[in-house]
């Protein structure tokens, strides 16, 4: 733990902060890395419409602040997303010796180092449901009933998500699936929180930063809920 503090320090002058820990949850959710021919490839990609308005107000600034370096956003056409590329080798070199893996993110898994306190542990669950989180709001009885769900294929990180939920007060169910398409066919692991009153907490504990999440939110509040 201590050499992970020292070359955080050393790499990028910063400490183990709130911050730090919700852009981990970034890169756990939407982010990959590699070494190609000898040089650090890290990006940082989401959805060309819906994680637009996120990466222009909390990613970039927050980004940039954090490794002191400019990243340009950009639209990926062919791939419909939105994002950013950057080659850096000390930025994966850092992230490789918190514990993130290269190439694909099978056994992924929040760093042990952002699970020692509830502020870290509030602030990458953010970072990864503000990346790869969604929220179902279903008619149900004339009223709205909200679905929140994450979805992983790495079996590790979907566990880790059920035990710090559960650190946090927050009800949450786990269930797997063999095939979808969005994970090329790879078995993926679904983590759900259900309800108006989990739904409300978990806005108030995890506070997400996507303005798609708040935006479904204020819709949930001012449906017949209240």
């Amino acid at each position: 733990m201590e050499k992970i503090y020292k070359l955080v320090e050393h790499y990028f002058d910063m400490k183990i902060t709130s911050e730090l820990a919700e852009e981990t949850g970034w890169h756990i959710g939407d982010g990959s890395m590699n070494y190609y021919h000898g040089k650090g490839f890290y990006q940082l990609r989401g959805h060309i419409e819906d994680d637009k308005d996120h990466y222009v107000i909390r990613v970039k600034p927050l980004f940039e602040k954090l490794y002191k370096v400019k990243i340009n956003l950009r639209e990926m056409l062919s791939t419909r997303v939105f994002g950013f590329q950057i080659w850096n080798n000390n930025l994966v070199k850092i992230k490789q010796e918190l514990g993130l893996p290269l190439g694909k993110k099978f056994s992924i898994e929040i760093p042990s180092l952002f699970l020692q306190n509830n502020l870290l542990i509030k602030s990458v669950l953010r970072g990864i449901f503000d990346t790869d989180g969604g929220i179902y709001l279903e008619k149900k009885n004339n009223k709205l009933y909200p679905r929140l769900y994450i979805t992983t294929i790495s079996e590790r990180l979907a566990n880790q998500l059920i035990t710090s939920f559960s650190l946090l007060g927050l009800r949450a169910t786990q269930y797997s699936q063999l095939y979808n398409k969005i994970f090329n066919r790879q078995k993926s692991y679904i983590i759900t929180i259900r309800g108006p009153d989990m739904f409300k907490k978990f806005m108030k504990i995890i506070s997400p930063r996507n303005p798609k999440h708040i935006k479904k939110y204020k819709l949930f509040l001012n449906s017949k809920n209240l």
